[in-house]
């Protein structure tokens, strides 16, 4: 796998967050000296937004950084201000989620537990458009179909690479919550069943049966990064926002309850036996 623009930026804010600590400066010092916000500061360390030249070679200075950590990080900040593929998709989606592409795209593991819906990169062409009709129907044509096309590039680049994992926990009403009429339902569980890959694209069921668990209504991603350059972090989303969780506290809460939520859902074969129970009973619709 390449390494994104995404992962480089994430990198570099990583070790330039970890350079402010070293030398005891705070992130309101580090703002005094750019003459910016500590907001700036943050999403410069989060790696949401590129930083200038300049920008870094002050704080590579202020940080009394020395010759092996500035080579690091100028070596990590090449590169990291290329646009992103996502990037052709801007019209179709709000800055947020492109944020969020941006970090899938640079993850090498993807830990996902959805309640309601079949997972985003799961989701087949029909039933995403039929979601999408269901979210925004003041959309036009030409506005879904993008953002269909941007749900199903993602899709590619994660089946196609083979260098992804995915881990899928959903809730049994997602599965069987009929989306797009029965015809779309059964075409969209029969993918589940093909796509899986023991190694790299596992699909867990949790069963009504099994009650209330640890995420009950809580539906979030988690995203590991290669070679541990920057920390696993939790992503959450609201209808008209998303949060990113990467304080370790957080980041092992979410980690805990996911596992927590393998151990109370079905085994991967259990799953698609449930699965193609689902298909069986949609077909005699």
């Amino acid at each position: 796998m390449s390494e994104s623009p995404t992962a480089r930026r994430r990198a570099q804010g990583q070790a330039l967050r970890e350079l402010r600590e070293a030398a005891g400066k705070s992130a309101k010092d580090a703002a005094d000296e750019l003459e910016c916000s500590e907001s700036k500061i943050r999403k410069i360390e989060l790696g949401d937004v590129p930083t200038k030249r300049a920008e870094l070679d002050a704080l590579l200075k202020f940080y009394d950084a020395s010759q092996e950590d500035i080579d690091e990080v100028k070596t990590l900040a090449k590169g990291a201000n290329q646009r992103g593929w996502w990037q052709a998709y801007r019209g179709a989606v709000p800055r947020w989620f492109r944020r969020y592409v941006g970090l899938e795209s640079a993850a090498v593991e993807i830990r996902t537990f959805e309640t309601e819906l079949i997972p985003g990169l799961l989701q087949t062409e029909p039933y995403t458009t039929a979601i999408i009709d269901a979210l925004n129907p003041e959309l036009s044509g030409e506005e879904r179909d993008r953002q269909v096309k941007l749900r199903a590039e993602r899709q590619a680049r994660l089946l196609h690479d083979g260098q992804t994992r995915l881990l899928a926990v959903v809730s049994e009403g997602a599965i069987r919550r009929v989306v797009g009429g029965p015809e779309t339902m059964r075409e969209q569980i029969r993918f589940l069943l093909e796509v899986r890959r023991p190694a790299t694209l596992e699909v867990q069921v949790i069963p009504n049966d099994a009650g209330a668990h640890p995420a009950t209504g809580f539906p979030f991603v988690l995203l590991r990064f290669p070679n541990d350059v920057a920390p696993t972090l939790a992503y959450t989303e609201s209808l008209t926002s998303a949060a990113y969780h990467d304080r370790q506290a957080d980041v092992d809460t979410y980690t805990l309850t996911f596992d927590r939520l393998r151990a109370a859902a079905l085994s991967p074969s259990a799953s698609a036996a449930l699965l193609e129970q689902v298909v069986r009973e949609l077909e005699s619709v």
